[in-house]
């Protein structure tokens, strides 16, 4: 009886049969053969050249993008997004229109002609979402935004520079401490030591934030030299103590007297003799100190002011006498 194999009735090229004899191989199969050895013999010699060089280093990782963590970082000091400082080095006049709501819509259209918008947060209803998307619309619409924070705490002052203002306004200064605190909490530390912040180093913790997508990769190592911190000027005591702050505190880049409640916590008002008197030893300490010297815009005429809050077109401080707001649109709301 036949296997299954011996079924077939033409047996498999170049297999035993049964016999144990050999069938014949033909011309394109020793042709094939003799390729295939060909190629045996080829691989064999590829493996022991290979195996004999030094093994191949190992491919570069992708540097690390700038920011928190590992990497090539943008060098500190080396950028300035932040226009106003560009402007006030250029020696311009810088001036501002200030938001109290949320509308976005009106917030891009108070960046017309504008240098910085104040988002004001220490007497507004706004919540820091919406001011996070009121900083936003400013930024894209080419203007810079600042926030006046309630006063100098760690977390007002973070939120607003997580959210990307790059001017951080402390009302009603008075003590060399919340002065301290105002560029404490609003700059990073050293950050890196391999590449440092700029100084003054502060405590500003590293949080998430629409930084990043606002002001672009060299945020992080740039921060310190971009954020501007304003401090006002507003009762009798702040007065008494404006050269002590300049004196001992490092990174206070502008003052402004705050006309309006210049005259209010003091009883007098702009005109008077007292009031000018105090005004006056705010201008010349501030100058001396070399700081950005700031007030309401219907003062640009004045001798010694560079930043204004209010329009350039503004014809008073944005106050009557009684403290009461003009609701003027070209006014200079200043408190």
């Amino acid at each position: 009886m036949k296997n299954a194999d011996s079924m077939n009735d033409t047996p498999p090229e170049n297999d035993t049969n049964a016999t144990g004899n050999t069938s014949p191989m033909n011309r394109r199969d020793f042709l094939a053969t003799t390729a295939g050895l060909a190629a045996v013999v080829s691989a064999v010699s590829v493996t022991s050249v290979a195996s004999a060089q030094p093994p191949a280093a190992p491919a570069a990782a992708p540097a690390a993008a700038p920011g928190r963590g590992g990497g090539a970082s943008i060098p500190a000091g080396s950028q300035t997004f932040n226009t106003v400082i560009t402007k006030l080095k250029e020696g311009k006049q810088i001036f501002s229109n200030t938001i109290f709501s949320p509308d976005l819509e009106a917030a891009k259209k108070a960046c017309e002609g504008q240098d910085f918008i104040w988002v004001e947060m220490q007497h507004s209803r706004l919540t820091w979402h919406e001011s996070e998307d009121l900083i936003r619309v400013i930024a894209q619409a080419g203007c810079i935004p600042f926030v006046r924070v309630p006063n100098a705490n760690p977390g007002d002052i973070q939120k607003a520079t997580d959210a990307g203002a790059l001017g951080i306004i402390i009302p009603m200064v008075d003590t060399v401490e919340e002065a301290r605190r105002a560029v404490a909490y609003a700059k990073w530390p050293i950050g890196n030591r391999n590449n440092p912040n700029t100084k003054p180093w502060g405590h500003r913790s590293s949080g998430g934030g629409q930084f990043t997508s606002l002001w672009g990769p060299g945020y992080q190592t740039n921060a310190n030299n971009n954020i501007l911190i304003m401090i006002q000027i507003e009762n009798p005591q702040g007065v008494g103590l404006i050269d002590t702050i300049l004196e001992e505190v490092e990174g206070i880049d502008i003052v402004m007297v705050a006309s309006n409640d210049f005259g209010w916590q003091a009883g007098d008002r702009d005109g008077d003799e007292s009031y000018n008197a105090r005004e006056k030893t705010v201008r010349e300490v501030v100058l001396k100190h070399g700081k950005i010297l700031a007030g309401p815009s219907s003062w640009q005429d004045r001798p010694g002011y560079r930043l204004f809050q209010g329009r350039r077109n503004a014809t008073n401080t944005g106050y009557d006498a009684t403290g009461n707001r003009i609701p003027d649109a070209a006014s200079a709301t200043k408190k």
